[in-house]
């Protein structure tokens, strides 16, 4: 197995000369899309054989937690596009996961429900998720965890337990 090069991780601060990537291993951008590398990986390792994929997942979590939206719903909750979520539903729908009703409160919107395969492989997929959640965090203190989740809660703009838009600092 390749050694994964560290010199930027020591507690010693990193000059160029010592180690020419410095200034990559410094951009926020370059980090994120790390985190996301490192994240997608630990979500694979773990959910693999299910056969769900991260994107998947976050439709199942958005429909079990509020049954009945309209794709446009679901898409806006996501921040998704409605094209990618109409692919996905239509998707999860042929493999029997989720079911689209017609809607009472559009004309054309169809309502997006679980069925009760979808709920037995939530169901299945949740101890795991957990896990996942875990695994993701685990090089962190409970307090590093915590200021993680709020300023990239408060980055992006997402009111949620860790971040309120509206709330004092």
């Amino acid at each position: 197995m390749k050694q994964k090069d560290t010199s930027h991780n020591a507690a010693e601060p990193v000059s160029p000369a010592q180690n020419p990537f410095i200034k990559l291993y410094d951009m926020p951008g370059y980090l994120l899309r790390r985190g996301g590398q490192f994240i997608n990986a630990t979500f694979d390792a773990e959910m693999g054989k299910m056969g769900l994929t991260a994107s998947q997942l976050a439709a199942f979590l958005a429909v079990s937690l509020q049954e009945g939206m309209e794709q446009r719903e679901l898409a806006a909750r996501l921040n998704w596009d409605e094209a990618t979520v109409g692919g996905m539903v239509r998707r999860l729908e042929a493999q029997g996961y989720f079911e689209r009703r017609s809607s009472p409160k559009s004309k054309r919107g169809l309502q997006i429900y679980m069925t009760p395969k979808g709920k037995a492989l939530y169901k299945q997929a949740e101890p795991h998720v957990a896990r996942i959640q875990v695994d993701v965090l685990r090089n962190l203190a409970p307090d590093e965890q915590k200021t993680l989740l709020y300023l990239l809660s408060k980055m992006m703009g997402e009111n949620n337990s860790y971040y309120q838009t509206d709330a004092p600092e």
